[in-house]
């Protein structure tokens, strides 16, 4: 069916009192179509005409116009022993009034959808993006941000692959969110750190500032962290593990160019120096891959930090024109 025609049959319905909720939904849902208020314009006049020629048993005014007062508590009943006309005119006036404001409040309620753009940092270079709220993302290198140009809802949503830090700007009326994989963290005003890179097995949130709520969507497993905590989740699991952090500044250090690693995996390991200079490590050696190493680099090599966890992990590397292998 043509939207025109059923703009006018649920539009009939309605003036009836026989539209339901559901009809009453789908005409304003309608009404956002193309030339929509033209429609409406021309089914209250047709109304108008009609009444003007339809007989006094035709057309039921005092059940309309019941049905008019009984939704809207502000009307004020007439009362008057000749009220025939004056029924068939208020209901008619107060029939369109209403359906006239319903159609003004569902445009004006309905949120504008949001425009996403995305931010992406290089191989070995990091990128600082800032959100129309005021919040600061710092993102690590190979790290991807994909937020709205403007947040309109009640929500503020980001969607994180990768590494970032952020500041968020508080909002107490505006929880601001990260999805990253399966977990999505929650707050209102903080700092923390996200690390969610799709190559790794593990995905960690650590606090800096201010109270963080972070849930795995999967299992609605909820944890909630303060200051220097960090909570941790294997892609194959559903618990978090939370943990003391205990230089939780150490957590950013990469935002600061420096790498620095508190019992941290050889996998996160490889995939950060290999971010840092743009390289692509692998691990092969899968039996070593969760070997754990505590170290600062600061102003080393690719080469040099790479020959210094190959030995603590006791491995062995090999590096071919764009690779670098680990097993």
């Amino acid at each position: 069916m043509e939207v025109k025609n059923r703009i006018s049959v649920l539009f009939s319905k309605y003036v009836a009192g026989e539209a339901s909720k559901a009809e009453v939904a789908e005409l304003l849902e309608l009404t956002k179509s193309e030339n929509a208020e033209q429609e409406l314009d021309a089914e209250m006049e047709l109304l108008w005409n009609q009444q003007q020629s339809t007989t006094e048993h035709d057309v039921d005014w005092q059940r309309i116009y019941d049905r008019a007062v009984a939704a809207d508590p502000e009307i004020v009943p007439i009362r008057n022993n000749n009220t025939g006309i004056w029924l068939k005119v208020a209901a008619m006036l107060i029939t369109v009034s209403a359906l006239a404001f319903l159609f003004s409040t569902y445009k004006n309620s309905t949120t504008q959808p949001e425009t996403y753009v995305s931010g992406k940092a290089a191989a070995g270079k990091m990128l600082v993006v800032y959100l129309n709220d005021g919040t600061k993302v710092t993102l690590n290198s190979g790290s991807e941000l994909l937020y709205p140009e403007k947040f309109n809802g009640d929500k503020r949503e980001v969607y994180l692959t990768g590494e970032a830090y952020f500041e968020v700007a508080h909002n107490k009326a505006k929880s601001f969110l990260v999805h990253s994989g399966k977990v999505v963290t929650s707050v209102l005003g903080t700092s923390f750190n996200v690390m969610a890179y799709p190559a790794m097995s593990r995905m960690s949130v650590a606090v800096l500032s201010g109270k963080v709520a972070v849930k795995n969507t999967s299992s609605e497993k909820l944890v909630t962290l303060l200051p220097k905590q960090r909570a941790s989740l294997n892609i194959d699991k559903d618990d978090f593990a939370v943990d003391s952090v205990k230089e939780v500044s150490d957590m950013i250090a990469w935002s600061k160019g420096e790498l620095i690693f508190d019992n941290a995996t050889l996998e996160e390991i490889a995939l950060k120096v290999g971010n840092k200079f743009g390289i692509n490590v692998k691990v092969l050696n899968k039996e070593k891959i969760d070997r754990r190493i505590t170290g600062t680099f600061n102003k080393q090599s690719f080469i040099e930090i790479m020959k210094a966890v190959t030995h603590l992990t006791e491995t062995t590397y090999k590096q071919t024109k764009q690779d670098f292998f680990i097993y």
